[in-house]
């Protein structure tokens, strides 16, 4: 997938002030704000802590590498990012800190979301924790490099800069690792969640932005000027991310869709390292290394919320056409949802239909193309606007809706790609989910897929052998085998 280039949005998070910052100044790696209060932690001993992100005051800390601190159940948990002791700092009012013998690091993110901290480091471990003091390991992979962890929609997603993964957890103990494109050149510095959407951003200087509702399915989006992103926050329907510019146009971006942002330059040194950025109170608020303190006043209305995007989007595909049907979004935002949009579309070729609100609201888009693969997204809409779309999803319309298995083209040239279509997995056309498993024969070759929510499945097999092959998929659903009728493909030298 080819990164696409964004248009510049306006955003609410672009007008920044110089903080009274602490003295002597600290070098500041870490912000959050929780309990009524923004608290500040670094590479010193020192803490830095404000009512208002405006005026802060220094207060004494452990001396070690804090560079992640999070705040829940009551109190504040930082980790440290250098293996040495101490290992965790621990506050219930931000200015008085004692160190704890925390997990072992270097810890780059921590998070607390679902009634858990979650902490992630650069040496690929993640280690949960329900209270801040006891914490267990869950996941080591040392050819990963985490560098941020975010919490929404009921799960964890945990950017990685070593191979342009990342992991994802709907509970923080069991997680699964993906690759969102391009996993060969993006290092994600940061990912944050808002409105319904993950958001993950490179810090190498590509400029890639991927967005994800669910975070499974990742679209690429291309930042111009491009820029090195290590921090990033959501507050008020705004995206904002910090980081450290290579041109003079600044060192903060924003955005209100986290697809198309708009970049501007700090209030203070514009080659600054800007290292993170939270939100609270109606205030965004970015602290840099060298010790500089940022703060932007929100002046959108926050109650005017657009909804989050329709859960559970699935459907039943027929001759030239796809009923699509969907659950109402976890949350309604500022206003009652009062429609559905339903998005399918093939190159210049776009379709949509509108969905009434309902228990589960359902549409028809008709006039497609058989056997020709389209891709299908969902919105809500209150009177603030539309939801971000829901993960493309792709649909392939068939003139008959019984499990079958077949080549996309009939013939197709040695070397070449053999594209094979299953469709009329029953189960998952009447929404009934886990996903079956799908065996598919392409004559000695044995493949297996998970169909989507349409019941179908999409498959690739490089470098068919020359000859005729025969095709079939088998799958077993409610207690009984299920087997497509045999058809088949050329493959000419």
């Amino acid at each position: 997938m080819s990164p696409i280039p964004v248009a510049i949005a306006s955003s609410t998070g672009n007008a920044w002030n110089v903080a009274t910052a602490p003295s002597p100044t600290g070098s500041w790696y870490s912000v959050t704000y929780g309990d009524g209060q923004w608290v500040a932690l670094g590479h010193a001993a020192d803490v830095a802590v404000s009512p208002d992100g405006s005026t802060w005051t220094e207060y004494p800390a452990p001396a070690g590498s804090w560079q992640s601190v999070a705040y829940g159940n009551g109190h504040f948990v930082a980790l440290s990012s250098a293996n040495a002791n101490p290992e965790e700092l621990v506050s219930t009012n931000g200015n008085s800190w004692t160190s704890a013998s925390g997990p072992a690091g270097p810890w780059t993110a921590l998070t607390f979301g679902g009634g858990r901290f979650v902490a992630v480091s650069s040496a690929g471990q993640i280690d949960t924790s329900t209270n801040g003091f006891q914490w267990k390991q869950v996941w080591n992979h040392s050819n990963l490099d985490f560098t941020s962890v975010a919490y929404g929609s009921g799960r964890f997603v945990a950017a990685d800069s070593a191979l342009g993964a990342v992991g994802i957890s709907s509970n923080g103990v069991n997680w699964s690792r993906l690759f969102p494109a391009p996993n060969t050149v993006t290092k994600w510095g940061a990912v944050v969640y808002g409105d319904g959407e993950f958001v993950a951003l490179d810090s190498s200087g590509t400029g890639n932005i991927a967005t994800s509702v669910y975070g499974n399915v990742w679209s690429l989006h291309q930042l111009s000027p491009v820029e090195e992103i290590d921090g990033a926050t959501f507050g008020c329907g705004d995206f904002v991310g910090v980081g450290q510019s290579s041109v003079a146009t600044g060192n903060f971006i924003s955005s209100t869709s986290g697809t198309a942002w708009t970049t501007f330059t700090a209030p203070i040194d514009a080659t600054s390292n800007w290292t993170a950025v939270g939100y609270g109170n109606h205030r965004f608020v970015a602290v840099d290394a060298s010790g500089n303190i940022a703060w932007s006043r929100t002046t959108a209305n926050c109650s005017a919320v657009i909804p989050k995007s329709p859960q559970q989007v699935s459907g039943n595909i027929h001759s030239g056409k796809v009923w699509t049907y969907m659950h109402p979004p976890s949350s309604a935002g500022g206003a009652p949802v009062n429609s559905y949009r339903v998005n399918i579309s093939k190159g210049t070729f776009t379709k949509q239909c509108s969905a009434p609100v309902y228990f589960e609201p359902n549409c028809i888009i008709a006039g497609l193309a058989n056997h020709q693969v389209y891709w299908l997204t969902a919105q809500s809409h209150n009177r603030f606007g539309y939801s971000v779309p829901t993960d493309p999803e792709f649909v392939i319309p068939v003139a008959s809706s019984n499990f079958d298995a077949t080549a996309s083209e009939p013939v197709v040239t040695h070397g070449g790609p053999l594209v094979v279509q299953v469709t009329g997995v029953l189960a998952n056309r009447e929404g009934i989910y886990p996903n079956s498993t799908i065996t598919v024969h392409v004559g000695a070759t044995i493949v297996h897929c998970h169909p989507n929510p349409f019941g179908e499945c999409l498959l690739t097999i490089s470098n068919p052998p020359i000859g005729s092959d025969s095709i079939y998929a088998t799958y077993t659903g409610y207690g009984r085998s299920y087997r497509s009728p045999t058809s088949h493909v050329t493959v000419q030298s």
